[in-house]
């Protein structure tokens, strides 16, 4: 019983802490550059495409999109994997919003010193995964879906983050 008990305490806790860890990593952020990688499909306009889907959906929201920014940066890959013998497409989007950040210890280490500091990290301040299978026929169509599916949960989070961006 009091096994049951730790192993139910246990898991709630991890998949609490899974849940909310990107919790405030994205406020003040305004605006973001977007890049779109698909690996797997050689047509290049289905990844102009996505990228014109990707950009209409956050078009709506009070995000913005520019390609001229550094950091933080958007990031979408698209991985597309062939079964060989069946006619089966499985499909991973991974949606990375990176940005720059100094570390604490490196930040009190010369604040007596005077230095400019001019070497920062770049690291993942939220991430979110989404992976799907199809058939031959409607692959582009459940991946565009699963794209603006995966732009949603992350719309949905920067308004958390940033709640008076709604109004």
């Amino acid at each position: 019983m009091f096994k049951k008990i730790i192993f139910t305490f246990l898991l709630f806790s991890i998949s609490y802490g899974q849940l909310i860890w990107h919790e405030g990593n994205l406020k003040k952020i305004e605006e973001t550059s977007l890049d779109i990688i698909v690996i797997g499909d050689q047509d290049p306009t289905w990844k102009e495409k996505l990228t014109q889907i990707a950009l209409l959906f956050l078009e709506g929201y009070k995000l913005k999109i520019d390609s001229e920014v550094f950091s933080p940066s958007m990031v979408i890959e698209i991985s597309l994997i062939k079964s060989n013998d069946l006619s089966l497409y499985s499909h991973h989007i991974k949606l990375s919003v990176f940005d720059l950040f100094l570390t604490r210890e490196k930040y009190l280490e010369n604040i007596p010193k005077g230095k400019i500091l001019k070497k920062f990290q770049k690291g993942i301040i939220y991430q979110q995964n989404l992976m799907g299978q199809s058939n031959d026929e409607k692959i582009i169509q459940d991946i565009e879906n699963s794209l603006v599916k995966i732009l949603d949960i992350f719309i949905n989070n920067w308004y958390q983050d940033n709640p008076m961006k709604q109004f």
